[in-house]
C-alpha cells in the first residue's frame, strides 16, 4: 500500500513537472507569437507611414509646381493677353471701318483670357486654402454663360459656414450636377438656389430639360458620384424628375459650426 502511495505521488510529481514544462513552452510560443504580431504591427505602421510620407512629399512637389505654373500664367501669360487684347481696342477705335473679324477676335481673346483666369485660381495653393464656394459658383457661372446658350439665374444668401475643404467638395459636386444637365437635359434655363438655415445648407438645382425615368438615377456614373462625395460631407441628395419637364437636384450639406 505504501509502494501504490508512492507510485502515485511519483506520477503526481512527474506530471505536475510535464504540466509547467507544458505551461512553459506555451507562454513561450505565446510571448514569441506576441513579438512577431507586434513587429508586423510595427512594420506595417512604418509601410503606411511610408506611404503617407511619400503621398505627402509628391502632393507637396505638385502644389508647388502648379502655384509656379500659376504665377507665370498670372504675371506672364495673362499680361501678353491684355496687351493684345489693349492693341485690338486701340486698333478698332482708330479703323474708320471695323473689319467683322476683328470684334470677334476680340471677343474670342477676352473668353481665352477668362479662361486663363480661372486656370490660374485653380492652380493656386492659397487660393485653395481660402477657397469660396459662392464666389467661385458665380464665376463659374459667368464662364458657362459665355461658353453656352444657356441662361443661369442664382439667388444664395451670404458665404456658407464650411471649412475651405468641404467647400471645395461641395463646388465639384455642384459642377456635376451642371455638367450633368449640359450633357443630358437639353435645357435652355436652370435656376439654382442656396441658403443656410439651422445649421444646414439647403441647394435647389432646376432645369426644363427633357428629364429622365427615375430608373436612370441608379445607373449614372455621374449621379453615383455626386452621391458619394454629398456622404462625404454627412449629407444627402435627391433628384426629382419628370419627362419633358426638366429635373430638380436638392442637396442637404450639414453645418458643424465648430469646424467652421
Amino acid at each position: 500500500m505504501q509502494k501504490l502511495s508512492e507510485n502515485i505521488t511519483i506520477i503526481l510529481g512527474a506530471s505536475s513537472i510535464l504540466l509547467l514544462i507544458t505551461l512553459f513552452i506555451v507562454m513561450m510560443v505565446m510571448a514569441y507569437l506576441r513579438r512577431d504580431i507586434k513587429h508586423l504591427k510595427e512594420k506595417e505602421m512604418m509601410e503606411a507611414d511610408f506611404e503617407k510620407q511619400l503621398l505627402q512629399a509628391q502632393l507637396e512637389t505638385q502644389e508647388e509646381t502648379l502655384h509656379q505654373l500659376s504665377t507665370e500664367i498670372h504675371d506672364n501669360v495673362g499680361q501678353l493677353l491684355n496687351s493684345t487684347k489693349l492693341l485690338i481696342g486701340i486698333t478698332q477705335r482708330s479703323l474708320a471701318e471695323v473689319p467683322e473679324a476683328l470684334p470677334m477676335a476680340d471677343d474670342t481673346l477676352g473668353k481665352a483670357i477668362l479662361e486663363l483666369r480661372t486656370l490660374s485660381k485653380a492652380m493656386n495653393k492659397e487660393w485653395l486654402q481660402q477657397f469660396n464656394f459662392i464666389q467661385n459658383l458665380e464665376a463659374e457661372i459667368d464662364r458657362i454663360k459665355v461658353a453656352k446658350n444657356l441662361e443661369i439665374r442664382l439667388k444664395h444668401s451670404d458665404d456658407l459656414s464650411l471649412k475651405p475643404d468641404n467647400q471645395i467638395i461641395l463646388f465639384r459636386i455642384v459642377q456635376e450636377i451642371l455638367q450633368n444637365v449640359f450633357k443630358h437635359a437639353q435645357a435652355s434655363l436652370i435656376e439654382i438656389e442656396i441658403f443656410e438655415e439651422e445649421e444646414t445648407i439647403q441647394i435647389q438645382i432646376s432645369d426644363n430639360g427633357k428629364g429622365f425615368h427615375k430608373t436612370g438615377i441608379t445607373k449614372s456614373v455621374g449621379m453615383l458620384n455626386i452621391s458619394h462625395r454629398t456622404k462625404l460631407l454627412g449629407g444627402s441628395v435627391h433628384w426629382n424628375s419628370i419627362q419633358n419637364k426638366g429635373t430638380t437636384v436638392f442637396l442637404q450639406i450639414p453645418v458643424n459650426k465648430n469646424n467652421a
